[in-house]
């Protein structure tokens, strides 16, 4: 097959996106001939080229000469020169979903989505599928510490996919269990409208075959109200609040790094029933959740209760998902994905079981997204004890008057102290300051903020 396939080569444009990276190794591995073009040279892109894809820096339509398939992403806009010459040519073209979705015909499918935890939640469950000596594939939306990457390549029946609802591209991917971590209203720039996002998430339930089954957070309001007007598909709930809940959350005890929680299983999963006592290391209550559901989806798969509990316990976490990046004088410094007030909120709570003197430098992330959830962005960032803002991550955006960082910092400041608006050039010399106490200092956003933090460290070694 390996033979067969080398024949074939795949280009893919925009390789080094996260999404795009994975599937690009992935069909490597299988025996494709990958090739793939991208602006920058990215970590992704330096690791692709390790294993023999050839990545060329720039669009231009020689690159796609000699191939038999395009893939693109949803950031490749239609007057590509790569995408308009493969047109020309009657070169196929294939979006990312679709091509993952070939990848997961084969293979028995674990789905994972939801506003928050995905990523997490993907790795999660990889992590106890290995464990149990499944040798699942596994495709994540980030990079996996165990691993190093995104991706695992498995000759297991398993595979272990984060679904992506951003662009709609989860309804493409076929699978036998899913999971919903949560539901906010995000998005909108695709859906338009909250009932549209919803509707969306009630025909991924539905995406279901007869035999399989979905894994629901019950403790999300949306997600409770699809939960309530499924009556066609096999759900296993999970709650920390609802006794008779599927799986029900309780006792629930922080340690520093590691967090504590018993399920009781009121419905057998796999001949499973009864009370169990676990441990994962990761914080928060949020974390919990996430491990709730991974476990169920281990149980289901056939992972045996000791080769979850060692998985959990021996979790090495995601890249970007409160990653400690070092110590800086007498303080930690991290780094954290969170550009949501949901996940802004849930990192904070969970670095109060380390440390409760907590500084948070903040990139805001879209303009769109501050305007939609600039009230939900105040109320959360109010929270912290010292806070600084620096300049949106526009993602390409156009500036929307009225949303920028210096009206979050406006209107904070009409209530709160210790917020500061700075500029990047300046950032180093403030929160050098901060090192001097025994403070978590958290670098937190979904743009270019992880490399902010990266160089802080590298400046003050």
């Amino acid at each position: 097959m390996q033979n067969k396939n080398q024949k074939i080569r795949v280009h893919f444009i925009g390789i080094g996106g996260i999404g795009m990276s994975g599937i690009a190794e992935l069909m490597k591995k299988i025996g494709y001939t990958v090739s793939g073009s991208d602006i920058n040279e990215s970590e992704n892109v330096k690791r692709l080229k390790e294993i023999g894809i050839i990545v060329n820096l720039g669009h231009h339509k020689k690159n796609i000469s000699k191939v038999n398939a395009v893939v693109y992403s949803s950031a490749i806009k239609k007057n590509n020169p790569e995408i308009k010459e493969a047109k020309k040519n009657k070169i196929p073209i294939v979006s990312r979903a679709d091509m993952l979705a070939e990848l997961m015909k084969n293979k028995k499918c674990i789905a994972v989505a939801g506003s928050h935890g995905k990523t997490t939640t993907t790795s999660l469950v990889g992590n106890i599928l290995e464990t149990g000596k499944l040798d699942p594939t596994i495709v994540n939306g980030g990079i996996i510490n165990s691993i190093s990457k995104n991706n695992k390549f498995g000759k297991g029946d398993w595979m272990v996919v984060e679904a992506d609802e951003s662009d709609g591209s989860f309804l493409k991917l076929p699978h036998q269990i899913s999971i919903i971590t949560n539901l906010d209203i995000e998005h909108l720039d695709y859906y338009n409208s909250s009932k549209n996002l919803i509707l969306a998430f009630e025909k991924f339930l539905i995406n279901l075959p007869f035999y399989g089954v979905a894994i629901i957070n019950e403790d999300d309001k949306n997600l409770k109200k699809i939960i309530l007007r499924n009556d066609t598909r096999k759900i296993i709930s999970y709650s920390s609040k609802n006794k008779t809940s599927d799986v029900f959350i309780k006792k629930v005890i922080f340690k520093k790094q590691y967090s504590k929680f018993e399920l009781k299983f009121n419905i057998p999963i796999n001949n499973f029933l009864g009370l169990q006592s676990y441990t994962v290391k990761a914080i928060g209550l949020h974390n919990i959740y996430n491990a709730t559901a991974s476990i169920i989806a281990g149980l289901i798969a056939g992972v045996k209760n000791n080769y979850i509990n060692s998985a959990l316990i021996n979790y090495n976490g995601v890249k970007r998902r409160f990653t400690h990046l070092g110590k800086v004088n007498l303080s930690n410094i991290y780094d954290d994905y969170a550009h949501h007030p949901t996940e802004i909120l849930a990192t904070l709570k969970g670095a109060k079981q380390i440390n409760k003197n907590i500084v948070v430098v903040f990139q805001p992330h879209r303009y769109s997204r501050t305007k939609i959830l600039f009230n939900e962005f105040l109320k959360v960032l109010s929270k912290i004890n010292k806070l600084y803002l620096l300049d949106t991550y526009s993602a390409g955006e156009k500036i929307i008057k009225g949303f920028e960082t210096k009206d979050i910092f406006n209107n904070l400041t009409k209530s709160k102290k210790n917020i500061f608006y700075v500029k990047e050039k300046n950032l180093n010399k403030s929160i050098y300051k901060e090192t001097n106490k025994k403070n978590i200092i958290i670098f937190m956003g979904a743009g270019s903020i992880s490399k902010i933090a990266s160089n802080f460290l590298k400046i003050n070694e």
